[in-house]
């Protein structure tokens, strides 16, 4: 069975006002990948970070993933009640969110169960989101929603039973009565759209439906299989004008009828030993309690606040730090406040006074240097470049893994003009390779690979956004880019001595 699922998926490859007391006890789990925060008791905070890591070591090894992730680990935030992950996600239906900063990927959940087996609970979210995290990281390409859905809904439902053992490709219970009683969706829809515009009942059917056809895909072996990976591999290969009816025997309507019979009959869950799994060290600790004073506050600082809650949120941090005058945190957490209001000599003198405290302040230095990048291109003064550069320096020795003094050393070139060295373009794509699934520095790596002229290569690295299965004005700006890069790629190609643009081969069949 384990060989199989890595020889199926070696192709991918290619490819609040207030949200409650600031002073609560908080706690944190350290592992390999996820750094947990947690309010209350360490024993059910050790049992979540042990499960987290039990997660991903699934992941990796169904996948093939060998290589030791770059980065900072993924933070997740277990908050004291579904009503603070509600107002801070400002949606009255989420139980969890995952999403990325300029800094880090994060999460945050609360740490209550669900109500009904029929719910989506908010570690299910937090397993499905993680899974698209994980899937953006490794296996980066234009894969179809449904499979991009179906991978992550089919990952979302694992069992951590007692013998330490870890159960996966369990019926993800929340999708039942759309599937059962709405019946599967009809596959020729289903490979055909997005879930934008779904209906909820419509939703439930769609998801239901891509996680049925992920389970007949990754537990079954026949002839399926070997059509199913022939035709994701094409589609992340960039094969164009793709008819899926070509790739399965009988087209869709054969595969349709094979997946209903599949789900008339007991679906088979498959089991990961404690023997088979490595899971290495949790520590737990308590949270510093300047952090712990100031930390659901920095989540709404980072949680992309509309603009009229920011001088709210700052106020309160400045009320904060002002508790902790000896905390390099909560001075370089002011520092970010402020220049997050536009209060730029406050920001720049909060991350002074985190510098003095802590010399090795990453963050404090690139609130530094973002205030001292616009000194500079005010006023034009090489002292004042100068001045920017030798805190984006300092913040990236500081903190090496830290994609943000990367991104400003790219930014500080761009800014001054000229022909960017190559150590520019080096510190974007490792601010990139760091954090992949932040789709700024998608994009920035995207047109910095286009200034250079690689536009085949600018246009497939904005294929996750492109296509990704949610629209947005985000996914629409791709779409946009990527028409542009591939004209001018034909263009280039076209302009070369003997050389024409390229055909279109036929998909396989």
């Amino acid at each position: 069975m384990m060989r199989f699922w890595m020889k199926a998926l070696v192709g991918l490859a290619l490819a609040l006002g207030g949200m409650g007391t600031a002073h609560a006890a908080w706690w944190q789990a350290q592992t390999r990948h996820f750094t947990v925060y947690s309010e209350g008791n360490d024993e059910k905070l050790r049992g979540f970070a042990e499960r987290l890591e039990k997660f991903d070591f699934l992941l990796r090894r169904l996948t093939g993933v060998a290589t030791p992730e770059a980065g900072s680990p993924v933070k997740v935030y277990l908050l004291s009640s579904e009503a603070k992950v509600k107002a801070l996600a400002r949606n009255p239906n989420i139980a969890g969110y995952y999403t990325t900063s300029e800094r880090t990927a994060y999460a945050f959940l609360s740490r209550g169960g669900k109500d009904s087996k029929f719910d989506m609970g908010a570690e299910e979210v937090l397993f499905h989101e993680y899974t698209h995290h994980f899937m953006l990281h490794h296996f980066p390409a234009a894969y179809p929603t449904w499979y991009v859905e179906g991978f992550a809904e089919f990952f979302s439902v694992v069992k951590f039973p007692k013998d330490g053992s870890i159960q996966f490709a369990h019926v993800p219970m929340a999708r039942v009565p759309g599937l059962v009683l709405g019946q599967p969706y009809p596959l020729k829809q289903l490979f055909a759209r997005d879930t934008e515009g779904l209906s909820l009942r419509d939703g439930d059917r769609y998801y239901g439906t891509a996680w049925l056809l992920t389970h007949y895909y990754f537990q079954q072996k026949n002839a399926r299989t070997a059509e199913m990976t022939r035709y994701l591999r094409d589609l992340a290969g960039g094969v164009p004008d793709i008819q899926p009816d070509r790739y399965f025997d009988g087209g869709l309507d054969a595969l349709e009828k094979d997946l209903k019979a599949y789900m008339r009959h007991r679906l088979n869950i498959s089991v990961l030993t404690p023997k088979e799994m490595v899971i290495g060290e949790i520590a737990i600790s308590p949270v510093d309690p300047a952090q712990g004073a100031l930390l659901e506050d920095e989540l709404r600082l980072i949680h992309r606040p509309p603009a009229e809650e920011l001088p709210g949120i700052a106020t309160t941090i400045r009320t904060e730090a002002a508790q902790y005058p000896g905390s390099a945190y909560a001075q370089a957490l002011l520092a970010e406040a402020e220049w997050a209001v536009e209060q730029k000599e406050a920001a720049l003198a909060a991350a002074d006074r985190a510098i003095a405290i802590d010399p090795q302040s990453a963050r404090a230095y690139a609130v530094r240097a973002n205030v001292l990048l616009e000194r500079a291109q005010d006023s034009d003064a090489e002292g004042d470049w100068k001045a920017a550069l030798t805190s984006i320096v300092r913040a990236n020795r500081a903190d090496t893994e830290d994609p943000v003094p990367l991104a400003l050393f790219y930014r500080y070139h761009a800014m001054r003009g000229g022909k960017m060295p190559d150590l520019g373009y080096d510190g974007l794509y490792k601010a990139f390779t760091l954090l992949p699934q932040n789709p700024n520095y998608r994009f920035n790596m995207a047109q910095a690979m286009a200034f250079r002229g690689e536009y085949e290569a600018a246009s497939i690295l904005l294929d996750p956004i492109a296509f990704s299965p949610h629209g947005s004005g985000m996914r629409d700006a791709a779409l946009k880019m990527k028409a542009q890069y591939e004209a001018r790629g034909e263009k280039k190609a076209a302009a070369k001595p003997g050389v024409g643009p390229a055909g279109n081969p036929a998909p396989a069949s």
